[in-house]
């Protein structure tokens, strides 16, 4: 059977294989986020979504830090942007989810198009329809996160490029396409190597046109990163376009004993070190650690790092090897692999996604099916597709293979997979030898991509998405689903400290406000007990709340101590006044300054001494404290 000629980028298009998959994607993701901003985590902004919040707000108020970009800031001028033209700080965060959605839609359309040049029409649709009801695609498009705006500029790079390999064009369209994905790094480094591998394509004899110019041309986005360079050396008096964050990355996902799914934290660190970045502040800490010397210089950090990973790399390079194919191996797998959120874990509590059978395996699959029928019908763009995948898997592979990182590729398979479900009798006039072969391909992707060994459906990380949900639920003020949520992370992780100050929060409101559970006493006791077991004194007012576990337990010796350990602390001082010390007076309570009466305890103990609130300061006591305190303090006074 003669194979059909690509569609001309000149022919016209129809409107609906375009149209479609837009709309389609429009409104999956704005059901999605319908659903999501009525959940705790899409009412608070958590992990990298609050350092992006952070980074926008701090470019768009002129108070960036003199120092390197730690992460890439593109996607955060992209929200300072949204600052600039209104958007107010408070709703910076669901215009940021907004954003996504549009994205998501057009990307779905970008997808669509690239069939549509090869394929036709009818492959077009199916193409964009896959990336449109893609379940992961719609979760990471609906969070305050770079990887959709990332994904578009890649994809608009790519249809820039589309039809360089199979008709002369323009240099205009080599530039097009360097300057886009040199956005797509400054969004997300992982596409640098893409960018880097542009001149290298357009050097290529066998594509048509003139070869020099369109390289030069493939350079031309180079200009995006000195106007990077030379921002950050106004800045801080260092020039660079890369973020710092990418020197103990490559160690991490590369040192001996990593398994290179994701990024995994060594340390157990204090909650305001955490907020910040985890990787920065740990990277700076074992740094001190491995080298004695304590420094905030990103320069001298970053170059201990490379050179400790390319030691490594040299001295054991078969080791080195393998952990490259197992990487390689969850890289292929069906698995989405944690990225601050494990995709399994969140997709069965979205009523919009929960049924959604499409996933990456199953793309995967198809689009192995398609890749056999565009390399019958397009060569040229089947080459295209295949190099530009090669050097996004392997940008992927030098560092963690994460659900977030292997978006591109995705895309990418959506192409080909949608010419699979377009022209599903292609393959009948195949030689019966290229059948077999076609169906053993796909018998072995299926086998690769739906297997599990090595661990690689560890649902380990589930216990970080209980304890982010219940962050996330606290800050908002749900107790109830904050307790919760604490409860089934200890029952993963005894430990887990962020777990053990919600727990030990949550109980406390619950407490406080009499809706506390009787099943949950024994166990808020045991949590509060295992979060003093910690050394570590970084939240001392909570420490304070969880003393009263001990008070209640009947042992009022150890509460006292614990309170009397804290010192000065308001909410040590409001405790053991509560509990009936003399030695706290009401000159205590009345020295404690306005931000204590946050705590509350305080005003607790403030009502029952009778010392009036700070000027200004609204207490918002409950009808009746004496009650409260009684019912809180139940246990016998001490002599």
């Amino acid at each position: 059977m003669p194979a059909p000629p690509p569609v001309s980028a000149r022919s016209p298009r129809p409107f609906w294989p375009f149209a479609l998959p837009v709309a389609f994607a429009l409104a999956y993701a704005c059901g999605h986020l319908n659903w999501y901003l009525d959940t705790p985590l899409g009412h608070v902004p958590v992990l990298d979504e609050r350092e992006n919040i952070d980074l926008a707000e701090a470019i768009f108020g002129g108070a960036l830090p003199a120092e390197p970009f730690y992460r890439a800031p593109g996607y955060a001028l992209a929200l300072a942007a949204l600052r600039a033209l209104g958007v107010a700080a408070s709703g910076l965060f669901p215009a940021a989810l907004a954003l996504g959605a549009v994205l998501h839609a057009l990307n779905a359309g970008l997808v669509a198009r690239l069939a549509h040049r090869w394929l036709g029409a009818a492959a077009a649709l199916a193409a964009g329809l896959l990336a449109a009801l893609h379940p992961v695609f719609v979760h990471y498009a609906t969070q305050a996160l770079d990887a959709t705006p990332a994904l578009t500029l890649f994809l608009l790079g790519l249809n820039f490029l589309a039809p360089a390999f199979t008709a002369p064009t323009s240099a205009g369209r080599w530039l097009g396409a360097s300057a886009c994905w040199a956005a797509a790094t400054l969004v997300r480094p992982n596409y640098f190597l893409v960018w880097a591998a542009l001149p290298l394509l357009a050097a290529i004899k066998t594509i048509p046109g003139t070869r020099w110019p369109r390289t030069l041309a493939a350079l031309g986005g180079a200009v995006l990163f000195a106007a990077l360079a030379v921002w950050q050396w106004r800045l801080c008096g260092e020039p660079g376009f890369l973020p710092a964050q990418g020197a103990y990355n490559f160690w991490a996902a590369n040192q001996p004993g990593a398994h290179g799914r994701y990024y995994v934290q060594r340390l157990n660190l204090p909650p305001a070190l955490a907020r910040q970045n985890p990787a920065r502040a740990e990277s700076l800490l074992l740094f001190t650690r491995e080298t004695g010397r304590a420094t905030d210089d990103l320069a001298a950090v970053n170059t201990y790092w490379e050179q400790r990973a390319f030691r490594e790399i040299a001295a054991h390079p078969l080791a080195w090897l393998g952990r490259l194919a197992r990487k390689t191996y969850a890289l292929l797998n069906d698995w989405e692999q944690y990225n601050n959120k494990t995709f399994a874990f969140h997709q069965a509590r979205s009523p919009w996604l929960r049924w959604n059978p499409l996933s990456w395996g199953v793309l995967l699959v198809l689009g192995v099916a398609g890749a056999a029928r565009l390399c019958a019908v397009v060569p040229r763009a089947a080459l295209l597709l295949a190099l530009v995948g090669a050097v996004v898997a392997v940008s992927v592979l030098l560092f963690f293979v994460s659900a977030r990182f292997r978006l591109p590729l995705a895309a990418l398979l959506c192409v080909p997979a949608g010419g699979a479900l377009a022209e599903p009798k292609f393959w009948l006039a195949w030689p019966r030898s290229q059948q077999l072969a076609l169906a053993s391909a796909l018998l072995a992707a299926a086998g690769l991509t739906f297997s599990n060994f090595d661990r690689v459906r560890d649902r380990a990380t589930f216990v970080q998405d209980h304890a982010l949900l219940a962050r996330a639920a606290a800050t908002v003020g749900d107790d109830n689903l904050a307790a919760n949520e604490a409860h089934a992370a200890l029952a993963l992780q005894p430990n887990h400290p962020d777990a053990l100050r919600v727990a030990a929060a949550a109980g406390f409101n619950q407490l406080l406000a009499n809706t506390a559970p009787t099943a949950m006493a024994e166990w808020w006791a045991t949590a509060c007990r295992r979060l003093l077991a910690m050394p570590t004194d970084d939240a001392p007012d909570l420490r304070a709340v969880a003393a009263i576990a001990l008070w209640r337990a009947g042992e009022t010796s150890a509460a006292l101590a614990e309170w009397h350990r804290l010192g000065a602390t308001p909410s040590a001082l409001a405790a053991r006044a509560l509990a009936g010390d003399a030695s706290v007076t009401r000159a205590d309570l009345a020295s404690l300054p306005a931000s204590a009466w946050a705590q509350p305890l305080v005003p607790l103990a403030a009502a029952m001494l009778g010392v009036p609130s700070p000027t200004g300061v609204n207490p918002g006591l409950p009808s009746n404290p004496a009650a409260v305190a009684a019912r809180i303090f139940a246990a016998p006074r001490p002599p």
